[in-house]
């Protein structure tokens, strides 16, 4: 399948590997619960813990910190964000000055001190990356993966073959150095062949599962292959956790098994179904979907 992975998908991935990931991923659902209440306090303490957790948490949570933080006039605080936005994720020059929570900041001193250092802050973020090595070897994989994808002929002709080549690097370098979560796109153009017996999934799925034990990995991570494995052989198939995943070809607007679906999210760290609806102030539930709101806050502090 020709696919380029915009940016947007990119930033999600942390760029170095990370630990507490769940425990982190935990306090940035409850801080998105306080932010769309409008608690501000309670919001960006919960963004606080998730960094204490695990500084590698992504770009948006980084800068959606930042931009409450800023409301709260906590400058300094705001400042500190968004630094380690670029020193610990290497988040984009255009991609902090066009981030719409901020908008209202960017005549500040403190916006202004950090985007004329940003490449004094990339520098750092590069001083500090842990295996140099493996960043860089990643990183071309990943460009020769996206340039042969930006043209028809070319992807036609060469992707099988670098897919290959990718994947087989990628072992190699997981093996010696451990998973860099931003190869996960190398690793997605081998989701057809998900639940086949084969040298990729032989490996990294025990591999990644042994990670996600060990919390440096988020719960969730194989729900994008298991979705799309679901829908491959029938478009029409129900999801399994969720709609509207970059994993999703079903054309099926319904849920398998309604009625223990949160349970099954809730096995992956995945929050309620409703928190999304709460987010998207979406009272339009699903058909055969129960919950209590009441319950909301609860269920996300349980995980």
């Amino acid at each position: 399948m020709k696919k380029i992975i915009p940016l947007l998908i990119l930033l999600v991935f942390p760029l170095i590997s990370a630990q507490n990931v769940f425990k982190s991923q935990k306090q940035i659902y409850l801080a998105q619960y306080y932010a769309h209440l409008k608690n501000d306090k309670k919001a960006l303490d919960c963004y606080l813990k998730a960094i204490d957790f695990n500084s590698k948490i992504n770009s948006y949570d980084y800068l959606s910190a930042a931009s409450i933080a800023f409301k709260l006039d906590k400058k300094n605080t705001a400042k500190n964000l968004l630094i380690k936005s670029i020193t610990k994720q290497q988040a984009p020059l255009d991609f902090i000055k066009e981030y719409k929570s901020l908008k209202p900041y960017q005549d500040s001193k403190e916006m202004k001190e950090v985007l004329d250092q940003y490449n004094d802050f990339e520098n750092q973020y590069f001083r500090e990356l842990k295996n140099p090595k493996a960043y860089m070897e990643i990183q071309n994989l990943i460009a020769k993966d996206q340039l042969i994808r930006e043209e028809e002929n070319t992807f036609l002709k060469l992707s099988d073959k670098v897919d290959s080549v990718n994947i087989t690097k990628l072992k190699e370098l997981t093996i010696k150095y451990g998973w860099e979560p931003r190869a996960w796109v190398l690793l997605w153009h081998h989701r057809d062949s998900y639940n086949e017996n084969n040298f990729v999934w032989n490996f990294f799925k025990p591999f990644l599962q042994k990670e996600i034990e060990k919390d440096n990995v988020n719960k969730d991570f194989f729900v994008d292959f298991e979705e799309f494995d679901n829908s491959t052989s029938n478009l029409q198939a129900p999801a399994i956790y969720e709609l509207g995943g970059i994993g999703t070809l079903s054309m099926n607007q319904t849920y398998d098994d309604i009625k223990n679906l949160d349970k099954r999210r809730k096995s992956l760290g995945l929050p309620p179904l409703y928190f999304e609806y709460f987010l998207n102030n979406n009272s339009e539930l699903p058909e055969g979907y129960k919950y209590n709101p009441e319950n909301l806050l609860k269920d996300l502090e349980n995980l």
